[in-house]
């Protein structure tokens, strides 16, 4: 509360400390130069018509996030979801919106056309923008916002920047687990050894298939088996520190013909990660009195992750005029995790005698290459005509391979281990899957647009076209080996690669022939290989009209042409799963309008009033409108869609007060709301035995959300001068949402989320499947906070920062069967960044990362659903700019 009276109080002394100010500029202006940049973005923000909130480079280096994920957390009113996906007031991910340059951009994630924002490393964003009321020159796929993410651009003078670093987590002083993987991980790519063998390529493509009308025969079974990556066995050690390094170059040149830029930059980053982590499956009573976790998993994971980036931007400036620009991004991350887990099940587990242990391994690769090329172009001898103009291809690839899931059966006398083998069960416990998806994008666009002038005021007419077209090709291929396959004495053993090695899997005796069925057992289902594509035209026109500097009014209307279809392919063909008509029934085809109005009253140069009132839509996402379950890499839920899902028809309220003064100190208080109609929802349907949970996408009758932010900047300046380099900064977002999801037996009449759960279930009746017909939306949170606590001294050679962020209990599985919601529990992360500037060039940085150490928890009926201890994380870097 001090500090925000301090806004009001260091304006009354601005006057008399600017004598004082301009006799130590020079010391200040490098002193403050962290501060500033906190204030730096706040000129562009000042000028939109629609309310917005932009993140610069500086600020980012100052918090010290290394991703654009990361650092969006720390703009007003936005979460973090699963490391990757970014929440704008509370509505999820699929309600918001992601773009390059102005440009959309494909999407590595097999389940969702959003992009996962931590593929953008920092080093490439000049500045991230949050535009939070809809203008009719961006997508009308707008829920909570949308997401630019602005890459560097050509520099003004020449560039040669060094960095390298290194950082250690208090979670890696655990011994973290690994196998043989590849040559090339270190590059963060697959060599070829964890691909899917040729041979096993034509065996699942085959007229009989795998194990599937006609058993394979002894001799298939053995070049198949020994045809696959047994070298996967994981084994205990200590794991490396983290290390990562970064080199930018660039230069402006001038000619006779003009003036020519290029910025190239290149960074690469290896860490290792340890957690323990526990979770559960299949919430009830069986084997406990109260409620228990049918299925239970408490151990250890081990990740390492790999990333690099590059970037080619070259730049043409015939004169102030005419500029042209060309943007290559090439961007990397490889993920290799694997875990080592306590496996209790309620039905197969007798402790003391009978306990089991399930090691799994996920390696995936995410890239994304994306060339942009756009041109500005202003004609002063037509009245200050302009016209600009962009064009984007881009693609987005993720090779899944070589996952495996084993289970292991531990047999204990007296309490004492004597024997592990593989899970003795008829069913599969062995399971290996194979996934690939390519996404790939073609944008372009223009705009043009006049200014007018008369007596008071300025007026702006502006028309544009934007186009994209986007196709996706998908394939997932798992099969199993079952236990009674592989003859008894065999199964014994605590590693798989012992399991299979090649002296065993050469013996014939391996091969159990005590039953008639195969060994494989064939997972792939219809609609694990898919393809999908949509299609975007869209135009619309503004106009921007300033009356006496005072009143400011914007608006217009966007009409957009949308179609999309998605079309599932039946296991290892090309056949389609579906018949044409049923194709037709789920693909989208809409077309409409999409108004918006901003108005802004400047009371001076300080203070202004915004009103921003739009409508947009939510379409649902390419899978959403399939029936086949799909397993959710990030969750591991089986996910399936309505064939009958509607888009989410949105109406939106902004008002914003909004405070700039002179010292860089600022306020801005910000009420919103938003009716949605259908808003697309998620809910658990009934899992059977110790199968992951199921939940259907279905549209809610109605949804609400409002609320109010609270954004600020000031400096101590008021205490006395010496203070003045001192600031403190920060956010609050207070909000409420309800859905209501339309469940009213008495009525007689079917809403459409009774008709979608009903389809589902293939039930007569739902009432007594959702616990709560009306509850908050699902990943919003009742408030958010970020403050952040600087000082950059005097003399320019010392920085810090003390940052806090902080979110409100937000549900992730709503409840069902009496069950109530599940919901991830508020998560305290307290930062410290230290810069150290030994002079102009050179820069030496410390940081502390959740420093309180807390543990990530996802809660259900008072047990822990999911949870995490992700330790606390030191980091050291040094840069060199020439």
């Amino acid at each position: 509360m001090a500090a925000l009276l301090g806004l009001s109080v260091n304006t009354a002394t601005a006057a008399e400390q600017q004598v004082e100010e301009q006799e130590i500029e020079e010391v200040v202006a490098v002193g403050q130069r962290l501060k500033g940049s906190a204030g730096a973005v706040l000129q562009e923000r000042q000028n939109q018509a629609f309310v917005a909130d932009i993140m610069g480079a500086d600020q980012i280096s100052r918090t010290g996030d290394g991703d654009a994920a990361s650092a969006l957390r720390r703009v007003t009113g936005l979460t973090l979801v699963d490391g990757k996906f970014i929440y704008v007031r509370g509505l999820g991910e699929r309600y918001s919106s992601t773009q390059l340059n102005s440009m959309y951009v494909p999407s590595p994630d097999p389940t969702r056309s959003v992009v996962p924002l931590d593929l953008f490393p920092s080093e490439i964003i000049e500045s991230l923008s949050v535009q939070k009321s809809f203008s009719p020159d961006m997508p009308a796929h707008f829920g909570g916002g949308n997401v630019n993410i602005r890459t560097k651009s050509i520099p003004s003078d020449f560039l040669l920047k060094v960095q390298v670093g290194t950082s250690y987590n208090t979670s890696n002083s655990d011994t973290g687990y690994f196998y043989s993987g590849g040559d090339d991980d270190w590059m963060g790519r697959d060599d070829g050894s964890r691909a899917l063998s040729d041979v096993f390529t034509t065996a699942l493509t085959s007229d009989a298939g795998l194990e599937g009308n006609i058993n394979t025969t002894l001799a298939e079974r053995k070049n198949l088996i020994q045809s696959l990556d047994w070298d996967v066995g994981i084994s205990e050690k200590d794991v490396d520190p983290a290390m990562n390094f970064s080199i930018a170059l660039g230069d402006r040149f001038e000619s006779e013909v003009g003036t020519f830029g290029v910025l190239a930059a290149v960074s690469y980053d290896n860490e290792w990660e340890v957690v323990q982590e526990q979770s559960g499956s299949s919430l009830g009573s069986l084997g406990c009195e109260d409620k228990c976790f049918a299925q239970y998993y408490d151990g250890t994971s081990t990740e390492q992750n790999v990333r690099w980036s590059g970037t080619l931007n070259l730049g043409y400036e015939l004169n102030s005029n005419h500029k042209f620009e060309l943007t290559n991004i090439a961007l990397h991350d490889m993920s290799d995790r694997v875990r080592n887990r306590d496996y209790l099940d309620a039905n197969e587990t007798e402790e003391g005698v009978t306990e089991l242990r399930r090691v799994d391994i996920t390696y995936e690769e995410r890239e994304m290459f994306s060339t942009q090329l756009k041109g500005t172009h202003n004609f002063a001898e037509l009245n200050n005509l302009f016209f600009d103009w962009y064009g984007g291809l881009s693609r987005a690839n993720r090779n899944a391979p070589g996952g495996l899931d084993v289970v292991y059966q531990q047999n204990l006398v007296d309490g004492v281990l004597e024997s592990e083998q593989l899970q003795d069960v008829a069913a599969t416990n062995i399971t290996r899957e194979y996934q690939v998806l390519h996404d790939d994008v073609e944008t372009f666009g223009w705009n043009m647009g006049m200014p007018f002038y008369g007596d008071g005021y300025e007026l702006e007419l502006k028309i544009g076209g934007d186009f994209s077209e986007k196709k996706r090709d998908a394939s997932n291929v798992k099969f199993g080996i079952t236990h009674r396959g592989i003859s008894d004495e065999y199964s014994f053993g605590s590693n798989v690669s012992d399991i299979f090695a090649d002296e065993n899997t050469a013996n014939d005796a391996f091969y159990a022939s005590v039953t008639g069925s195969g060994i494989f057992d064939d997972g792939t289902t219809d609609g694990d290989k898919y393809s999908a594509a949509h299609k975007l035209d869209a135009y619309y026109f503004m106009a921007d009209y300033f009356y006496q500097n005072t009143w400011r009014f914007t608006g217009g209307v966007r009409w957009e042409d949308f179609s999309q279809v998605s079309v599932g392919y039946e296991a290892h063909t090309n056949f389609f799963e579906n018949t044409l008509q049923e194709i037709q029934d789920v693909a989208i085809n809409e077309d409409n309008f999409f108004p918006s109005l901003a108005v802004t009253y400047i009371m001076d140069e300080e203070m202004q009033f915004r009103l921003n009132l739009s409508e947009t839509t939510i379409r649902p996402d390419l899978r959403d409108v399939s029936s086949s379950f799909f397993v959710d890499p990030l969750t591991e839920f089986l996910v399936r869609g309505s064939p009958s899902l509607q888009s989410s028809n949105l109406k939106n309220v902004d008002f914003r007060f909004e405070w700039y003064m002179p010292s860089g100190n600022n306020l801005s208080v910000a009420l919103f709301y938003k009716d949605i109609e259908n808003p697309i929802e998620m809910v658990e349907l009934a899992g059977v035995g110790g199968a992951s949970p199921q939940l259907l996408t279905a549209n809610a009758q109605s949804g609400k959300l409002s609320g109010i932010e609270v954004d600020f900047l000031t400096d101590f300046g008021f205490i006395n001068k010496d203070w003045s380099s001192a600031f403190l900064s920060g956010n609050v977002t207070l909000s409420d949402s309800s859905v209501n999801l339309g469940i009213n037996d008495s009525d007689g009449v079917d809403s459409l989320f009774e008709t979608q759960l009903k389809e589902a279930l293939e039930a007569d009746t739902v009432s007594n499947i959702v616990t709560n017909n009306e509850r908050r939306l699902v990943g919003h949170s009742e408030w958010v906070a970020n403050l952040q606590m600087g000082y950059d001294s005097d003399d320019g050679f010392h920085s810090t920062s003390l940052i806090y962020n902080v979110f409100g209990p937000r549900i992730i599985v709503p409840g069902t069967r009496g069950n109530e919601d599940a919901e991830e529990k508020s998560f305290h992360s307290v930062d410290l960044v230290y810069s150290y500037f030994p002079n102009f060039n050179s820069k030496v940085n410390f940081k502390v990362k959740n420093m309180l150490g807390q543990e990530k928890e996802i809660e259900q009926e008072g047990l822990t659903l999911w949870g995490q201890d992700t330790g606390t994380e030191f980091s050291l870097s040094y840069s060199y700019e020439f």
